[in-house]
């Protein structure tokens, strides 16, 4: 057996006594399970749910500082895109466009030879449109009042019916009139009716086919600056066309109100609101007769309900 080296003896100089090398591995054990956890541990990050109710393209980005403590990225503000013109010139930005209601104008025919269902109408206090037929009792009487009201007025212009027997009235214009005829009439008839801006057809299944008719009529209100309503008295109606044609501004009747009578003048309302909802706009013409101003007073809460503008007939025409 090999004895242990002795102090002193020349075999144990630059050894370590192993006392101490037993202490100096037990120091360096516990340094380890210090310094190795902290060495493979990862840097502390806020663990907040980042990803709850955000879009994974919208969160910051992050980067290291250091290597050891996460930061967030600094957001650079974005500069907004301006074209350019030539010149130097910019585009301004647009405004933010709003989306219209959807707007109605109700036209009321006829007016003229009947007091008291006219004058019923004043007690509206809406948008109207008066359409006056010329040489009635009440013609130029209630075209004032109306327009006392700030109310709009047309010339309802007698045309000629498919149904020779049926009279439209004083005023009307022929087929079998000549030209000059046709015009004068025409003219006479705008001249009897004050504050006149446009025009629409009373009767006329017969006047409105009429090509050369239409476009006697159309050439003499764009000289004067008046619109068009094509009431539609019949589908194969010409006017509308013709007023196009000639950049004429018009409008088209969509709904007679009082169509199927006063009692279906609630149930027509909500057919013309239909229409408006899925055009834009839309055009009601209701009559002259006892009961009607009513109805249509009833119905006023229908088109606030559907949040329709009513407006006059003059914003429609295109």
């Amino acid at each position: 057996m090999t004895p242990l080296p002795q102090l002193g003896h020349p075999l144990s100089r630059g050894r370590v006594p192993l006392r101490i090398r037993f202490r100096l591995l037990f120091i360096l054990f516990l340094l380890s399970e210090l310094i190795l956890p902290l060495t493979f541990m990862s840097p502390a990050v806020n663990r907040l749910p980042l990803f709850e109710g955000k879009d994974l393209f919208s969160l910051d980005c992050f980067t290291s500082v250091g290597g050891s403590q996460y930061q967030p990225a600094p957001k650079k503000k974005a500069l907004p895109f301006v074209p350019h013109l030539e010149g130097g010139k910019t585009y301004s930005a647009p405004e933010k466009e709003t989306r219209a209601r959807p707007r109605i104008a109700l036209i009321i025919d006829d007016v003229g030879f009947v007091r008291q269902p006219t004058e019923d109408f004043w007690a509206l206090d809406i948008p109207l449109t008066f359409a006056v037929l010329p040489w009635g009792k009440y013609s130029e009487l209630h075209a004032k009042q109306a327009l006392q009201r700030n109310q709009q007025i047309i010339l309802h212009l007698p045309l000629e019916p498919l149904d020779s027997s049926i009279n439209p009235g004083a005023g009307a214009i022929f087929e079998s009139f000549s030209p000059q005829e046709a015009l004068q009439q025409l003219r006479k008839n705008l001249a009897a009716v004050p504050g006149v801006i446009g025009v629409n057809n009373h009767m006329g299944s017969k006047g409105t086919q009429d090509l050369k008719m239409m476009t006697l009529i159309m050439t003499e209100l764009k000289m004067r600056g008046l619109f068009f309503i094509d009431s539609m008295t019949i589908k194969s109606s010409l006017a509308w066309k013709v007023a196009q044609k000639m950049q004429v501004p018009v409008g088209i009747r969509n709904v007679f109100l009082d169509g199927l009578g006063i009692e279906g003048i609630p149930l027509q309302v909500r057919v013309l609101i239909e229409k408006a909802l899925n055009q834009g706009s839309a055009i009601g013409i209701a009559h002259t007769r006892p009961g009607v101003a009513k109805a249509i007073s009833d119905c006023l809460p229908l088109f606030q309900q559907a949040q329709i503008e009513l407006v006059h007939v003059s914003q429609l025409v295109k």
